[in-house]
């Protein structure tokens, strides 16, 4: 690692173990710059402020949903050139940690101090909301539904989102939306999942192909079916076994124009957004993260 380093943390992410895991990090670099924020919605403002260049390191200590504020805030920031990102995972949902091999904390230690350097993935996304860039998944229909109840439950122990899941699929809203995609013919989805990375949802295997740098986003779509099937779907997409089924499509995109018939709920790396409209673009290898040698 070349550069400064600076840390983003939610003091509230992991139970409260970030102040512990900012003190290893300190151990190791006694210069390192802290900032911590609550909010995951404030990271985005603070990071584009933060004046880095292309030779520093900004290591983030939280979710999926915390990054994805940290990277919406790098291409705010308007530069051409921005700096390596490194993932310490505290979050309930760590997808993109677990596609770079960062599973522990000393995984992600080890990456962000001795680690190698590779380019990954980002999506633009236009909604009606405004801009954003993601580096996990966009979802609608049933992912949408779960993750709002999901955010509700992560008291309850290990595995919220596929609890919630289960839950949803036995008693509650299985219903499909109406959506078009790219100008084709309105379809229903029951499920709908733009991946960058393999695992969603807790960490369930949606896109089981998905590559970091390819430049294409994995679309798993989900047809209307009944409760009964959804629930065998759901029993296969946990083993990664769901691609093959009848009701399921795949297909790699570059570019993806989504419509609904009416304004609906979007999870996006586990935020959440209505909208009617959504753009996305993939930002081939656009972004430079720290992995494990």
């Amino acid at each position: 690692m070349t550069g400064a380093l600076t840390i983003i943390a939610n003091p509230v992410a992991g139970s409260g173990e970030a102040g512990r895991v900012i003190q290893q990090l300190l151990a190791e670099d006694a210069d390192a710059r802290v900032v911590m924020n609550e909010d995951p919605q404030g990271v985005r403002a603070t990071v584009a402020e933060l004046g880095l260049c292309d030779s520093d390191t900004l290591a983030i200590l939280g979710g999926d949903g915390t990054i994805h504020q940290a990277v919406s805030g790098l291409f705010d920031s308007g530069k051409s050139s921005m700096p390596t990102l490194a993932v310490l995972p505290c979050g309930s949902g760590n997808a993109l940690a677990s596609a770079l091999g960062v599973r522990r904390e000393r995984d992600a230690i080890s990456a962000l101090f001795k680690g190698r350097e590779r380019s990954i993935d980002v999506a633009r996304l236009e909604t009606d909301a405004g801009i954003s860039h993601a580096i996990n998944v966009i979802g609608w229909g049933l992912p949408a539904r779960v993750t709002v109840k999901a955010a509700a439950c992560r008291g309850e122990g290990a595995m919220p989102y596929t609890k919630t899941a289960l839950r949803e699929l036995l008693k509650g809203d299985t219903s499909a939306v109406e959506v078009q995609i790219d100008g084709r013919p309105p379809g229903q989805d029951a499920l709908g999942m733009a991946c960058l990375t393999q695992h969603a949802g807790g960490g369930m295997p949606v896109a089981p192909d998905a590559l970091l740098d390819d430049g294409a986003l994995d679309l798993v779509r989900v047809g209307a079916t009944g409760r009964l099937r959804l629930l065998t779907l759901f029993a296969r997409l946990i083993f990664g076994k769901h691609l093959s089924a009848r009701e399921v499509s795949h297909e790699l995109l570059e570019v993806m124009r989504l419509e609904f018939n009416v304004p609906q709920p979007v999870v996006v790396d586990g935020e959440m957004v209505e909208t009617k409209r959504l753009s996305v673009e993939v930002l081939a290898r656009a972004l430079r993260v720290r992995s494990p040698a």
